[in-house]
């Protein structure tokens, strides 16, 4: 789990919320999974092979 920090920028890539892009606003480290905020009421747990860096 050091591919992303919090704060990072993402797109999500998986079979939930595909194409939204999101911040990394927490690390799971127990369970190996990134909480991903896309709106101020929108926000998921992903593991790293749901996401991917986003470059605008």
């Amino acid at each position: 789990m050091e591919k992303f920090k919090v704060g990072d920028i993402v797109r999500i890539t998986g079979s939930v919320m595909t194409g939204n892009i999101g911040t990394v606003v927490h690390l799971d480290q127990k369970h190996e999974r990134y909480l991903v905020r896309v709106t101020d009421l929108t926000q998921n747990y992903f593991p790293e092979s749901d996401l991917e860096p986003y470059a605008s």
